[in-house]
């Protein structure tokens, strides 16, 4: 048995991501029914896991502690790390290998995984995977510049980074107002200096203090000169822009997804921005199939690589999902608009942070992005059938 009886999520995704069958875990999750169905621990390997929640340990500890296995460890999970403690101290009095994971399903949000995804010559590309959450960051390197495309509100790990790697931040891009989670645009490129960026349609009125990225513009990165481009991809919001690095790499926001799309009734428009969003989409025939994606969001391991990684090739998108692949303006608008999830009650109070129009405290920011992103249109492979 260990002693040890605690953990951070950073070990638990390494746990199991190195997991083995002679060493398996068991996540013992004890918050209520409800909150683990909307949102629970999941990546590549994820253990066999099981909701039990806390108030049965409290009332029935001996029976719910005959529900645990005794040959496994057992990793304890709630909402803060709270409850779970309490529950694992039950469970190794009782005799089982049981470990709290500190600060529970919040902590689990802030998990950042880095990964390369691309690498030629001067240029490196980071994806940052928001593992809770299913948000993707990135920063291109180029010679001893950066860019940070959509960025996180949590930017310790971006100056981290440029700091340990010497690097001068020079560009931070949103690529569309966001309506999931709160960005750290602003506030990183105040603590680096850089250039900030995101289109003046997605934020009319604003008082932050960005540049207006338009259709058409081009950035230069380093000394290599590596090149730039803005890209208009009205749809997801009518300033949806997106990034073109050397030709060869497309940041799409959330406009295209690597299984889906992005919802176009965030503003309340859907039956407007549906047509842009076809048109954009139209717009995307001009790049070859060997272009590379890299999204904004993932809707969950099942699009991720051995490593966590989320990107697919045109190619590969245009093969697998069918919305792609309509030409009729009607058709397409009809299976969208048949497909749109239930939006959030805070993603409104989140569209108004990322504009400055709100200031909201670090507890209402932790409590608005609790769970995954739901800025997607529902997967397509569910579409086919309507």
């Amino acid at each position: 048995m260990s002693e040890k009886k605690e953990i951070t999520t950073n070990e638990l995704l390494e746990r199991m991501r190195g997991e083995s069958a002679k060493n398996p875990l068991f996540i013992l999750d004890v918050r209520s029914e409800e909150d683990y169905d909307s949102w629970k621990i999941e990546d590549i390997k994820t253990p066999q896991t099981v909701n039990l929640p806390y108030i049965d340990f409290i009332e029935e500890p001996e029976a719910m502690t005959e529900k645990v296995p005794k040959d496994r460890q057992v990793v304890v999970l709630c909402g803060k790390g709270g409850a779970s403690d309490y529950v694992a101290d039950i469970l190794r009095k009782a005799g089982r290998d049981a470990v709290n994971v500190a600060g529970g399903m919040k902590s689990w949000g802030r998990l950042y995984q880095p990964a390369v995804v691309y690498e030629q010559g001067a240029a490196r590309v980071y994806q940052v995977n928001r593992v809770g959450k299913g948000c993707l960051s990135y920063i291109i390197v180029a010679g001893n510049e950066a860019a940070v495309v959509d960025p996180a509100r949590h930017v310790e790990q971006y100056l981290d980074y440029l700091k340990e790697n010497n690097l001068t931040l020079k560009l931070v891009f949103d690529t569309h107002i966001h309506a999931d989670h709160l960005s750290g645009g602003v506030k990183l490129a105040e603590a680096t200096g850089a250039e900030y960026f995101l289109n003046k349609k997605d934020a009319p009125g604003s008082a932050m203090k960005f540049g207006g990225i338009e259709d058409g513009m081009e950035f230069t990165l380093g000394d290599a000169r590596l090149n730039v481009v803005a890209l208009g991809a009205p749809g997801h919001t009518p300033g949806s822009t997106i990034i073109v690095f050397e030709g060869k790499l497309l940041f799409t926001g959330d406009t295209l997804f690597v299984s889906s799309m992005g919802r176009p009734d965030l503003g309340g428009q859907a039956a407007i921005w549906v047509k842009d969003l076809y048109q954009t989409i139209q717009g995307l025939n001009k790049f070859d199939n060997d272009v590379i994606i890299l999204p904004t969001h993932t809707s969950g391991p099942e699009e991720w690589d051995d490593k966590g990684v989320v990107m697919r090739t045109l190619g590969q998108i245009r093969a697998d999902n069918p919305l792609m692949n309509i030409s009729n303006l009607d058709d397409f608008a009809a299976k969208v608009l048949a497909h749109l999830p239930e939006q959030p009650d805070t993603y409104d109070k989140m569209r108004k942070a990322n504009i400055g129009a709100i200031q909201p405290s670090e507890d209402e920011m932790e409590l608005w992005e609790l769970g995954k992103n739901r800025c997607a249109i529902e997967a397509a492979e569910e579409a086919k059938g309507t």
